[in-house]
């Protein structure tokens, strides 16, 4: 029901010598009827891991309420932000374990699970 589509990790220096990791994307969601997906949007959770460390959960994931744009009455586009602080790794260019999770519930019943999104995403340094 949901894609991801730009899932590039930008990572900046902060002054206190951590690095800031943050991804502007969008959110692909799929259905033949619009409706406001914050208001089914029950949760939603995201994980990244490092080259040599373990998954860490970040810090804030944001979705936009209203949609940018909807496709041929099938699709929505929502913007997604998503963000982190690291510390103790110096940062190269790399790729990523991503992995989010959400719970997107039309009708509210007690057996609708969570559903995962798991991808490899580039990550790049905006400094030297």
């Amino acid at each position: 029901m949901i894609e991801l589509a730009d899932t590039t990790f930008r990572a900046y220096k902060k002054k206190d010598g951590g690095i800031s990791l943050h991804l502007r994307g969008y959110l692909l969601v799929h259905t033949n009827a619009g409706f406001r997906l914050s208001a089914y949007l029950k949760n939603i959770k995201c994980w990244i891991r490092l080259p040599g460390r373990k998954e860490q959960e970040l810090d804030s994931v944001a979705i936009s309420d209203d949609t940018v744009c909807k496709y041929d009455q099938h699709t929505m586009l929502h913007d997604l932000w998503v963000s982190t602080v690291i510390r103790g790794l110096a940062i190269k260019p790399c790729v990523a374990y991503f992995r989010m999770m959400y719970h997107i519930s039309l009708t509210g019943h007690p057996t609708e699970e969570p559903e995962f999104i798991q991808r490899n995403v580039p990550v790049i340094p905006r400094f030297r």
